[in-house]
């Protein structure tokens, strides 16, 4: 899959947009101006058609047509010059109550969120990985730091690690505040996953802390992990599961990690 790296919320990609809209308002006016020549000409003169008749046919199916232009060029202008663009990640409203079934998911938030992260110790068939085992793999993917915290857990699976939870915040890490303060959500996923090189990316609902949610299957010489990864205005967090085989179900498992790992007040 081929992921641009455009950011929805540059002024390029605003202005790109305008004139994509005004282009193609432009080529629908003249498309339906040429479609419609035959039938605004109206009939010819014959015995039960007097010439008269058929030029006052032909105004009427002409102002038809002419006022139909003007409402699709109007509203060609008016989505053209009224287009803001997805705003950066730091502006995107928090959601910021405790999930339950019977909260809704679109609450409005304060203007100041409180997080507490925390990995939960159990998700599923997924059960954290704590003490000696942790520093162990902690030793394994030493080569490059994480970013905010990681965690390990064992998985349903054979293989040692059956997935990999990384969230950080802006909290702890300035570089991150500074990125949701510059990029919009969609252009921190496609970023990430661009560079994880993965396929068939689909977006997902992300649950009732807001922002988005979206799943590929990565690049990997241990078979076909599937990668799914969260951001807000205030965290990043993703999660490499080596057991997963379908990318919905995968979705389901990473929204339980984020729900039970970050709590909102």
């Amino acid at each position: 899959m081929i992921m641009s790296s455009v950011d929805p919320s540059s002024e390029s990609f605003t202005d790109g947009q305008a004139v994509g809209v005004l282009l193609a308002t432009a080529i629908a006016l003249v498309v339906i101006w040429i479609a419609t020549r035959t039938w605004r000409r109206g009939p010819r003169p014959t015995g039960g058609v007097t010439a008269e008749q058929a030029t006052a046919l032909a105004i009427r199916r002409e102002n038809i047509v002419r006022g139909v232009l003007l409402v699709l060029a109007a509203a060609g202008l008016l989505r053209a010059f009224t287009y803001e663009g997805e705003p950066p990640a730091a502006e995107a409203t928090p959601v910021v109550q405790e999930p339950s079934p019977q909260t809704s998911t679109t609450a409005t938030a304060p203007s100041k969120v409180n997080r507490v992260i925390d990995a939960a110790p159990r998700v599923g068939g997924y059960r954290l990985v704590t003490g000696t085992q942790a520093a162990e793999y902690e030793q394994m993917t030493s080569g490059k730091a994480p970013s905010g915290k990681q965690w390990f857990y064992d998985g349903p699976g054979q293989g040692p690690v059956g997935a990999v939870l990384q969230i950080n915040a802006v909290e702890w890490d300035t570089k991150l505040a500074e990125t949701k303060h510059s990029q919009t959500t969609t252009h921190e996923l496609r970023n990430f996953f661009a560079g994880a090189q993965a396929t068939e990316v689909t977006a997902f609902e992300a649950g009732p802390w807001g922002g988005k949610l979206s799943c590929g299957f990565a690049t990997s010489a241990a078979g076909r992990p599937i990668v799914c990864a969260w951001t807000d205005s205030g965290t990043w967090g993703r999660i490499m599961l080596m057991d997963e085989q379908s990318l919905s179900h995968a979705a389901d498992i990473a929204l339980q990690f984020r729900t039970n790992s970050e709590k909102r007040t």
